[in-house]
This record gives C-alpha cells, sequence and structure tokens, in this order.
C-alpha cells in the first residue's frame, strides 16, 4: 500500500484506441470505464485519482458529482478489468462499470510519468541548454568506489560556471538525473536540478540546485534535502508558474511502523530568494494537503483495516493537524492507536544515548504520548488539548 500513500504512480498499459470513445467521455460497444469513487468535492476527487495509476482522471457528471475514473477497457466486468490491467490490485465494493453517457468533461487528468530529468552516467556525460545557457554534467571517479558529479556551465555574454560535488559521499554510479526546472517563478533563467543516489533499499536522493539569481554576476549553488527514494517530485502547486518541490516527511519512516506500514504526509517547498522554505501550512498549499488527505483516507476505505496501523494513524492524525481537523483525529488515533507493536520512541531508564542504552534498560514510550511528543517536535501543531496534557 506505501506507494499510494508516497504519491508514487506506477504506470499502466494503454489498454485502449481513441476509436472506443463514441462521443465526447461516452463509449461505444464494449468499452467501460471502471469508476472507483464518486463525490461533490473535487479536491476529494482528485485525492483520490492522484493515488490511482496513470490512466486515471477526475469527470464532472450529470448528477452534479466528481467521479474518479480509470480506463477505457474493453471489458464487461470488474474481473474482466483486473485481467486487462495487472496495476489494479485493490478497489472499493463500491467500484462499478460505465459507458460514460452521463459524463460532461474531463476537469483533471494524472501527470504524464514520463521523467523530466535526464540521465547522465560514468563516460556518458549529459549536456543541457535553455535559452542562452549550456551545461555539461558528467560523473568523475575520484577513488576506488567514489564519483564526484561535475557541471561544467556558460551564458551566452556571460562568466562560465563550474561545481564539484559528492565527492565526499557514498552515491552510486548510477541514477544520477539533471534538467532545467523553473522553481523561481520570478527569474529570469531556469534553475538546474541534478540529484544523485546512495543506492540501497529506501535511501537517498540528494538533489542540487544550480541558479542565477536576478541581477546577479554568477551562477551560485545549493544543497537541498537528502530524501528517501526518488526525492523531490515538482508541481506548479499554487499556478503561479514556478514548479513547487514535493516530498514526503521522512521523519515518518519506520517511526510508528515498518517502512512498508508507514504513511509520511506531503511537504511542499519553495525556491524563494535562493532559499528552499517549507510552505506546506501557506493558504495556498491548502488545497493540495486536502487532496492528500483525501487519498489516506480512501485508502483506509478501501482496506478498513488501515485504521489499527500505528503507522496510517501516525500520517493521518498529521495530516488532519495542518488542516485544523485534530481534535476529532486525535480521539479517533487514541481509541486505535496498538502500544505493542515494537515500532515508536524508546527512552532508556539508565540515562544513556539509545545507541548506547543496554537492552535490558530500554523501554517503549506510552505509544500516545510518544506520538504526541513526535507531532509537536516536527512541527505538527497546535496539538489538541487531550495531546498535549500528555506532555506535561
Amino acid at each position: 500500500m506505501r506507494k499510494i500513500f508516497l504519491g508514487l504512480i506506477i504506470g499502466a498499459a494503454v489498454l485502449w484506441s481513441e476509436a472506443a470513445l463514441a462521443d465526447g467521455l461516452k463509449l461505444s460497444g464494449k468499452n467501460n470505464w471502471l469508476v472507483v469513487a464518486s463525490t461533490k468535492d473535487i479536491d476529494v476527487a482528485i485525492g483520490i485519482a492522484r493515488g490511482m495509476y496513470s490512466n486515471a482522471q477526475v469527470v464532472t457528471s450529470q448528477s452534479g458529482f466528481y467521479a474518479v475514473i480509470m480506463g477505457p477497457y474493453a471489458a464487461n466486468s470488474i474481473a474482466a478489468v483486473k485481467k486487462l490491467d495487472s496495476n489494479i490490485y485493490e478497489l472499493p465494493k463500491d467500484a462499478l462499470l460505465t459507458d460514460g453517457a452521463h459524463y460532461l468533461e474531463s476537469v483533471w487528468t494524472s501527470p504524464s510519468q514520463s521523467s523530466t530529468m535526464s540521465t547522465y552516467e560514468i563516460d556518458k556525460p549529459l549536456q543541457l541548454s535553455t535559452g542562452d545557457v549550456s551545461v555539461t554534467l558528467k560523473l568523475d571517479k575520484v577513488g576506488d568506489d567514489q564519483f564526484s558529479t561535475v557541471v561544467s556551465g556558460e551564458e551566452k555574454n556571460g562568466p562560465k560556471f563550474t561545481f564539484t560535488v559528492g565527492k565526499d559521499g557514498e552515491y552510486v554510479p548510477s541514477s544520477a538525473q539533471a534538467a532545467f526546472i523553473r522553481l523561481d517563478a520570478s527569474s529570469k533563467v531556469p534553475q538546474l536540478v541534478f540529484t544523485r543516489f546512495s543506492g540501497g533499499a529506501h535511501c537517498c536522493t540528494m538533489t542540487w540546485i544550480a541558479m542565477k539569481p536576478d541581477g546577479a554576476a554568477g551562477w551560485s549553488l545549493i544543497e537541498a534535502a537528502n530524501l528517501d527514494g526518488g526525492g523531490y517530485w515538482f508541481e506548479d502547486v499554487d499556478g503561479d508558474g514556478g514548479q513547487e518541490l514535493l516530498s514526503v516527511d521522512n521523519n515518518f519512516l519506520y517511526a510508528f511502523d515498518s517502512y512498508a506500514g508507514s504513511v509520511a504526509p506531503v511537504h511542499v517547498s519553495k525556491l524563494r530568494n535562493g532559499v528552499i522554505e517549507d510552505v506546506s501550512e501557506e493558504p495556498a498549499m491548502q488545497t493540495r494537503l486536502k487532496q492528500d488527505l483525501a487519498g489516506l483516507e480512501y485508502n483506509a476505505k478501501v482496506d478498513p483495516g488501515l485504521w489499527k496501523s500505528n503507522g496510517f494513524l501516525a500520517g493521518w492524525v498529521a495530516n488532519k493537524m495542518r488542516l485544523g481537523q485534530g481534535v476529532d483525529a486525535w480521539q479517533v488515533a487514541a481509541e486505535n492507536l496498538a502500544s505493542d507493536t515494537g515500532f515508536g520512541p524508546q527512552q532508556c531508564s539508565s540515562g544513556q544515548k539509545i545507541d548506547d542504552c543496554p537492552a535490558e534498560n530500554l523501554k517503549q514510550i506510552p505509544v500516545l504520548e510518544a506520538l504526541a511528543d513526535f507531532l509537536k517536535e516536527n512541527g505538527y501543531g497546535p496539538l489538541p488539548d487531550a495531546a498535549e496534557k500528555l506532555l506535561h
């Protein structure tokens, strides 16, 4: 389930042709849309669709509802759809098929999953350009198992620039990517975003951003966060023409459940004046947070057992807190959190650091107290009174 929680979308095969469409969204022949949700709230619909596969979309209907649909599929039963599309592994009980005769128009479709980033490798440098700027990225071997990224660039009628990064880190000579992406809507020149991957099952992607601020004489470089998995993805959340940097809060991974069982809230960051700022709680980002929450609650509809999962509840409560819905969410968590999962913050009864503490002195912090402290420490406040009381 985690691939839905973290917003990771797996591309599905195209199972239809344009000939399947008879008139608008109405299908002909044996073709049908798979309907997975229906709601009067467009943000809830988009949030659900974001967690689906690459052929999901949100459409309006004659009834005034927004439907989340997938396909179309040349099938007349859900069982047949599952055989056609192996990426469909769980569906709500009220999922159904329709020819779309009552649908009016598509208002949201899944973003293209073709990467905006290009790869650079050993002996395969990457050349990129935008406007009057051109750059070359390459990997240089600096030790038996170490490789640095070297960026060489020039701007027409401007100075040349060179950056070398990664030589002191544990990065593998693969999965290195780069692209020009306009992160700052006010800048004349898009920013150069490039990454390296450390290797390993769950970690980590390092991201650097090279930029030329308006009015600056030359280019400068900043390091972004070191993030789990593929690192950032990019969306223009507030519609200002600049792409925000989206990620998930890595603090939640392993905090209250296994990696696979952890739910990490989305974070939205923005490049402003050469600094990456967390803007998740700014008013313009609230719609995106609402969509993230809707996706989580859809997952729990499909799998009600998630309401007994500490990893899910921790991430869900954090999402509700940011939207001002923490009081009721905390009560749900208090009634459902399990106390004996083996995950969660610990304390050492002998006063030593956790890493140095003898096993017999390690004690689990009561899960509700641990969650309250965790949420407060990581900025998911203000806490409800019932949670705050646990910390005093």
